[in-house]
């Protein structure tokens, strides 16, 4: 009977402490207020929009911060040199507009993409000029056939890093 009275104590210690953790978990600390006002698109969502020159329809990305590198939908890829220098042309289709556009660019570099249970595969990364929120940017994509994903563009931290942060309970924000 006497652990009882030893027991009430410690256990509204801990009831004590816990209440005071769950009235500050709705709070946002000032830090990290500060930091959002630091990035120049803000809280963005799972899924956003994103705008390629010539295509007047947007292209659906998916927000990854887990990946590295950007990626976009472009088929018909073919590697070749010019000048003594690494090209690629390829085309990119807008599922929206039906649309395709083809491109020769500079080979940027080759990136090895890691995949879960599978091989690792090289791909080519080019530099794009692509429009999200209201920032206009110059970013490295790999180059996929995405046509087999939900998404024609996954967006990886080489474009959302210093620039938003995610949220991924929501969708287009931007």
């Amino acid at each position: 009977m006497k652990w009882l009275f030893l027991l009430f104590p410690a256990t509204a210690l801990l009831f004590a402490g816990c209440e005071s953790v769950k009235s500050d978990a709705g709070a946002v600390p000032q830090s990290a207020a500060s930091m959002l006002d630091d990035l120049p698109l803000g809280i963005i969502g799972e899924t956003e929009a994103v705008y390629l020159e010539g295509f007047s329809a947007p292209f659906e990305a998916r927000v990854d911060t887990g990946a590295t590198t950007s990626s976009i939908d472009a088929r018909n890829i073919r590697g070749f040199e010019r000048d003594g220098k690494k090209w690629v042309s390829f085309q990119i289709v807008s599922r929206g507009e039906k649309l395709t556009r083809s491109y020769e660019l500079p080979v940027e570099r080759v990136a090895t993409i890691k995949r879960h249970g599978a091989e690792s595969m090289q791909r080519y990364t080019v530099l794009l000029t692509f429009r999200i929120g209201h920032l206009t940017l110059q970013r490295e994509f790999t180059l996929a056939d995405r046509s087999h994903f939900e998404y024609p563009v996954l967006l990886g931290r080489n474009v959302i890093n210093g620039l938003a942060a995610v949220d991924p309970s929501r969708r287009n924000v931007l």
